[in-house]
């Protein structure tokens, strides 16, 4: 793995915006993924309908197949994204012969318990395929990757996918219900597999559902990977190393191997000394007398299972001594008897005679609950008398700090222009578009916190902002027409960054205006 040739901007994000970061990743390599894909998803659905043709009375039955071995297809598009975000380019072709090689672990686990419960399995799957995780490392190393809310993600996102295929089944299905009479077609009974008799009618189930599993998952394994790598970059510091690889590069290296030598031998120190000691087969003290297993077989140990193995005869001498002792019964603290009894026998109480029961003892337990009772009212009453010096006790909340960076973008006021919508259509005539509507977009970003005190988290994406903005707008904090102007320098953004549609000069041109309308006015203005 070459971090050097990485083509993803690698920090740690947010579980959301890591899913979302597999959305962009698929975009710019949608086509070798979903041929890799379909390569494998296409024959598995032609299986299925084979067999709903043979045997329409299972016609239910047999859609499960491709449903039920979908995560080892899953492997394929893994393949190319784990090899082209790196840098290397794969053809579906070289991923589709690839792919039997790549099934290796996990797959007993995918197949069986894990497939019916487990919707987050794609953020596992690298550990199996990427890493060659076996056995007891694998789950421990799913233990790690899985914590931080990573794994919750996970499984959420997995839920809304089936959710998503599942919303286009029925699209699908109610589609075709639009050109069909109500007596040929009735949705319920096809997606329960009970529809007409003619085998056309009986593949729609299945051929709906080989169109939404064909569209949603590439999605899933994508953003299940992007997830798999924010968490690596977490918890390995991949961004600091791409840093620290760019302030020396590998010919600067050199210089500094005299001092790694010389640190060398203090690192192993450190190592051996944070080593735990190894299990130890038990000694187990042979000379314990033969009546203590007799007695009571199930006596707690005294000593630990694992002991370092004795250094000579006498250690080990003077350890069965010691058993013994606590074997005794003056130490033991309890006597093991066997007893014998009737089976379904119980004992019998002797019933009490009230009669010769004296009335204090119910006496008491009134007085008790009243003495009680007479305490907890006491304290009530001393709190809430007091309750205003109580408070003034309590530590106050800070105000909540103003946010300096949303989505990597800087939004601090020191860091903008003096003239924003200038240097945004300077930068947009030298062809700096991105430059430009982000330079524009986090501006609009920056007055929103610093004027009217939008309270905006580190995390939070551009649909976030927009809602905070609409909050904003009911509590009469902001006002429809800075929110327009918000939504539109918003959609000018993301449709120029991530989907590529960049705007032309006129719309730029006319959102620098809005913008300057609203916020070029000086900080202290009511603007």
């Amino acid at each position: 793995m070459q971090l050097d040739q990485i083509t993803i901007a690698l920090r740690p994000r947010p579980a959301r915006q890591a899913l979302d970061m597999g959305f962009a990743l698929l975009h710019a390599r949608a086509a070798t993924v979903y041929a890799a894909w379909l390569a494998l998803w296409l024959p598995l659905i032609a299986v299925a309908a084979a067999l709903t043709a043979a045997m329409p009375d299972h016609a239910a039955l047999w859609i499960l197949l491709p449903w039920w071995f979908k995560p080892l297809l899953e492997r394929a598009p893994l393949y190319v994204l784990s090899r082209q975000v790196f840098g290397e380019d794969v053809t579906w072709l070289q991923a589709v012969r690839a792919w039997p090689g790549q099934l290796g672990g996990g797959w007993v686990r995918m197949l069986t318990w894990w497939r019916p419960f487990m919707a987050g399995r794609g953020l596992y799957q690298p550990i199996w395929q990427l890493e060659r995780a076996r056995g007891e490392a694998a789950g421990r190393r799913r233990a790690v990757i899985g914590r931080d809310g990573a794994g919750r993600a996970a499984y959420m996102f997995g839920v809304a996918c089936a959710h998503f295929e599942a919303v286009l089944q029925v699209g699908l299905l109610a589609f075709v219900g639009m050109f069909t009479s109500e007596d040929q077609f009735k949705i319920l009974a096809y997606v329960m597999g009970q529809g007409n008799d003619s085998l056309a009618m009986q593949m729609l189930p299945l051929a709906c559902y080989a169109v939404g599993g064909a569209i949603i998952g590439p999605m899933y394994i994508a953003c299940c990977f992007t997830l798999y790598l924010n968490r690596r970059a977490t918890l390995e510091a991949w961004d600091i190393e791409l840093v620290l690889r760019q302030i020396h590069p590998p010919g600067e290296r050199r210089t500094q191997s005299a001092a790694a030598w010389l640190l060398a031998p203090l690192a192993f120190a450190v190592a051996a000394s944070l080593q735990a000691p190894p299990a130890q087969a038990a000694d187990n003290g042979a000379g314990a007398p033969a009546s203590q297993a007799a007695n009571c077989a199930s006596m707690p140990v005294l000593f630990p299972a694992e002991r370092f193995p004795a250094h000579d005869a006498e250690q080990r001498a003077l350890r069965d001594d010691v058993d013994q002792v606590y074997a005794g019964d003056d130490l033991r603290g309890y006597d093991c008897a066997p007893t014998w009894r009737l089976k379904g026998a119980k004992d019998q109480k002797q019933p009490v005679n009230r009669k010769d029961t004296p009335a204090w003892p119910l006496l008491a337990g009134i007085l008790r609950a009243v003495l009680i009772a007479s305490a907890i009212g006491a304290c009530a009453w001393l709190l809430y008398r007091y309750r205003d010096r109580l408070l003034a006790l309590l530590p106050r909340a800070a105000a909540p700090m103003a946010a300096t960076e949303i989505a990597g973008l800087d939004i601090r006021a020191e860091s903008l222009p003096a003239d924003v919508t200038a240097q945004v259509r300077a930068q947009w005539e030298r062809g700096e578009r991105r430059n430009a509507l982000a330079l524009l977009y986090r501006a609009t970003l920056s007055r929103l916190v610093q004027r009217h005190g939008l309270h905006l988290a580190q995390g939070a994406t551009e649909g976030d902002c927009l809602r905070v903005a609409a909050l904003a707008v009911k509590r009469k904090q902001f006002d429809d027409a800075g929110h327009a102007v918000m939504a539109t320098v918003t959609q000018l953004w993301q449709e120029g960054a991530y989907a590529g549609r960049w705007p032309d000069s006129a719309a730029v041109t006319s959102a620098c205006a809005a913008w300057d309308g609203r916020w070029r006015a000086p900080a202290g203005s009511a603007a």
